[in-house]
C-alpha cells in the first residue's frame, strides 16, 4: 500500500487547531485568585478571610479563662447585649471606633469597647486596633489595624451567640472562651467572650484604647 503523504498546508491547519483547543481550555479554567494562593496570611491581618461563614476561634488561654466560665452566665450576658443598647435599631449600620479616632462616614458612631457582663461571662465588642500586639486574639496577627469599621448590632449579637454556642455551650464540662472577627470594611471588630475579671477583661476595659508595656505591667500588678 503506498504511504500517504499529508500536505504541508493540512499539517499547519492541524497544529493551529490544537493550539486553539489548548487556549480554550486555559481560558475555561482560570487560575485561582492571588489571595487564594497563600491562604495562611491575608492582607487584613487574619489567617483567614474577615468573616468566613461559621468562623469561631475557641481557646482555653489562661489569661482569657483563669478559672471557669458558665454557659448560663453567658446566656444572661447575651440577653444584656440585646437590651443594653436601648432603642438603637439592630439592622442599622453604625461606625464603631476607638476613642479619639477620626470618623470616615456619615453613620452614627459607637465608641468601643462595649462590654456586657453577667457573672463569670463577659461579651466584649472591641476594635482590634485597641489591643496590644501580644494580646491580640488567636488568629489575628500584629499589623496596622484600622481604628474604625462598620457593622450592625444584629450582626454583632448573632456573632456573639455563635461563639457562645460553639465555644462555651458545646464545651460542656470544659467550656472554652472564644471570639470572631466582624466588620464590613476590614473585619477589624472583635466579638470576644472571656471570663469576667480575667487579664483579657482588664485589658479590654482600658477605655483609652492605647496600650503601652508599662500599662500592661500595671494591670498585671493590680
Amino acid at each position: 500500500m503506498p504511504k500517504m503523504v499529508i500536505p504541508r498546508q493540512l499539517q499547519c491547519l492541524h497544529i493551529m487547531a490544537q493550539l486553539l483547543v489548548i487556549t480554550a481550555l486555559i481560558h475555561a479554567s482560570p487560575l485561582a485568585p492571588k489571595s487564594n494562593l497563600n491562604p495562611t496570611i491575608w492582607p487584613n491581618g487574619l489567617d483567614a478571610p474577615p468573616n468566613p461563614q461559621g468562623m469561631k476561634r475557641c481557646n482555653r488561654l489562661p489569661y482569657w479563662q483563669p478559672n471557669t466560665i458558665k454557659h448560663t452566665d453567658c446566656i444572661q450576658a447575651l440577653e444584656l447585649f440585646r437590651t443594653a443598647e436601648g432603642a438603637k435599631s439592630g439592622s442599622q449600620r453604625f461606625e464603631f471606633l476607638i476613642p479619639g479616632a477620626q470618623k470616615v462616614s456619615t453613620l452614627l458612631p459607637l465608641l468601643t469597647p462595649r462590654v456586657y457582663s453577667a457573672g463569670t461571662c463577659t461579651i466584649a465588642v472591641v476594635m482590634l486596633a485597641a489591643l496590644p500586639p501580644n494580646y491580640l486574639p488567636p488568629g489575628a496577627h500584629p499589623t496596622v489595624w484600622p481604628p474604625i469599621d462598620i457593622e450592625t448590632l444584629d450582626e454583632l449579637r448573632n456573632a456573639a451567640a455563635d461563639v457562645e454556642r460553639a465555644c462555651v455551650h458545646l464545651g460542656g464540662e470544659y467550656p472554652k472562651t472564644g471570639w470572631t472577627p466582624k466588620g464590613r470594611l476590614n473585619g477589624s471588630i472583635g466579638v470576644l467572650i472571656y471570663e469576667t475579671g480575667s487579664l483579657m477583661d482588664r485589658i479590654v476595659r482600658n477605655e483609652r484604647g492605647l496600650y503601652l508595656d508599662a500599662a500592661i505591667d500595671q494591670i498585671l500588678q493590680a
